[in-house]
């Protein structure tokens, strides 16, 4: 998990940004025609982001329901307040663009659930059931590990705001003390061909300025502890791990 210190917020087109010091900017660095820019997903990526999902971050129940329901998961993204959905886009010389990666992620985990639970329930459902008809073994596993939670989770009355967050070293108040939202890492995958390249960092970066743009001074992720990959990347990314449970 990642604290954060307030920083402008930068979103890259075709140029690297330039960064500040003492009031003084540098000239924006050109970026290479190969390497991936970064920019906010549009509803036009999100059959790419879904798909991306599916075949490089399979982790937990939603990337096993399919690429139609991981496009429907991902539109509630788009057009929140409290979310942030970034893509990595390269472009071949005729102008067409292939997502390369892409991060979707909360500014306020607990507004914008409400705001899932409010507005994308019914359609969530829905997709959900249809994809888990397809698919009996997906299907037993849900009912024997899930079922019970979410309807328990369906059934309660969201909270909007951040009070119901569990205590988190704080450094702007006591330790323990709840101060403010907090956001979420919720998924980020970047293809094979594009890693090693600062990809992954430079999404990662964008998400935690839009969060520190946003007022919010703590941010946490959830990943599986058997990636290697992914452990040496949130490490090298300046992420501290909290806590460690084990789920069915």
């Amino acid at each position: 998990m990642h604290a954060l210190r307030p920083r402008s917020y930068l979103l890259e087109t075709t140029r690297a940004a330039g960064h500040s010091t003492n009031g003084a900017t540098s000239a924006p660095a050109p970026v290479p025609a190969y390497r991936p820019f970064i920019r906010t997903a549009t509803s036009g990526d999100v059959a790419a982001m879904a798909a991306l999902q599916v075949t490089d971050l399979p982790i937990g129940l939603f990337p096993r329901l399919g690429p139609r329901f991981v496009e429907r998961w991902h539109h509630t993204f788009l057009d929140s307040p409290h979310a942030v959905a970034l893509v990595a886009v390269r472009r071949a010389q005729d102008g067409t663009e292939s997502v390369v990666g892409f991060l979707i992620g909360s500014t306020d985990r607990q507004a914008l659930r409400a705001e899932l639970l409010a507005r994308h329930r019914t359609a969530l459902m829905t997709r959900g059931i249809i994809a888990l008809a397809a698919r009996p073994r997906v299907l037993a596993c849900f009912l024997r590990t899930r079922l019970r939670p979410y309807l328990c989770r369906l059934a309660r009355r969201p909270a909007v705001r951040a009070g119901a967050e569990r205590a988190r070293p704080d450094t702007h108040g006591p330790a323990g003390q709840v101060c403010g939202p907090v956001a979420d890492l919720t998924a980020i995958a970047v293809r094979q061909a594009a890693r090693r390249d600062g990809t992954g960092r430079r999404l990662a970066d964008i998400y935690l300025a839009r969060c520190a743009a946003a007022g919010v001074d703590w941010v946490e992720l959830v990943t599986s502890q058997g990636s290697m990959e992914a452990r040496e990347f949130y490490s090298s990314t300046g992420w501290t791990a909290m806590s460690q449970d084990d789920t069915r």
